[in-house]
């Protein structure tokens, strides 16, 4: 339902333009809320086009994937065609943080949680037997049988492109966030540069340091730079 309240939104302040980013799922509402939206703009005399992009697609460092609505008040160019325009191959997870391994901390951004004493032991696993996905029996027994995600508690890899950050990134447990070659999982610097965050991104209000949580939770929900430069873009184009 905020989906189109937003639509309504963009309507009652007749803005020039808007972009519209959420979850690819969006599509699929049982209610239809991308359909429903796209009529109340275009009956109020906007231009509507929407895609769901993938990061990889446009030169990204994870596979991540957010739909995107477009709406303008003159025509704009559909961000189907931009995103075809920008398509750039994947970068790896290497080039997206390789100088970074072995980097000596410097701030809170190269920090990582100290994990318990079981997780300590997967990640060994892990390295110990050269894998990059944990076996069933070395599971916690909540994911030992019928789980779905084998990306849970896995080793990420150099030469391919990160799985989606999410807020869960510090844990191994909420993803393959454990990093391809040191025994920890990623940290906040290398989850912010695989979100397309430069280095000089500032992550400290009032150059106070966040929570752990709050600073999670800042790069995990974040839009990638390669998405969002797309579907600003192509808004601009019908400014």
């Amino acid at each position: 339902m905020l989906y189109v309240c937003t639509a309504a939104a963009i309507v009652a302040l007749k803005a020039r333009m808007a972009v519209i980013e959420n979850v690819p799922e969006v599509t699929s509402d049982k209610t239809d809320v991308v359909g429903t939206a796209r009529k109340v703009l275009r009956a109020s005399g906007y231009y509507v086009s929407d895609v769901v992009l993938n990061a990889t697609e446009l030169g990204g460092a994870q596979t991540r994937k957010r739909h995107f609505l477009i709406a303008t008040q003159k025509p704009h160019v559909n961000i189907k065609d931009a995103a075809k325009c920008l398509e750039r191959p994947a970068m790896t997870l290497r080039e997206a943080i390789g100088d970074l391994d072995g980097a000596e901390k410097r701030t809170f951004m190269d920090e990582v949680p100290m994990l318990s004493a079981e997780n300590q032991v997967r990640i060994d696993y892990l390295f110990d037997h050269r894998l990059y996905d944990l076996p069933n029996e070395v599971r916690p027994d909540c994911h030992k049988n019928g789980h779905t995600y084998p990306s849970v508690y896995g080793r990420l890899r150099w030469n391919k492109p990160s799985q989606t950050i999410t807020t869960g990134f510090l844990t191994p447990g909420r993803g393959r966030y454990i990093h391809p070659s040191r025994r920890r999982v990623i940290t906040p610097r290398e989850a912010a540069r695989i979100q397309g965050f430069p280095d000089s991104f500032v992550f400290a209000p009032n150059g106070e340091t966040p929570t752990r949580m709050l600073l999670s939770k800042w790069i995990g929900d974040a839009v990638p730079s390669w998405l969002g430069y797309a579907g600003t873009l192509t808004a601009l184009s019908g400014y």
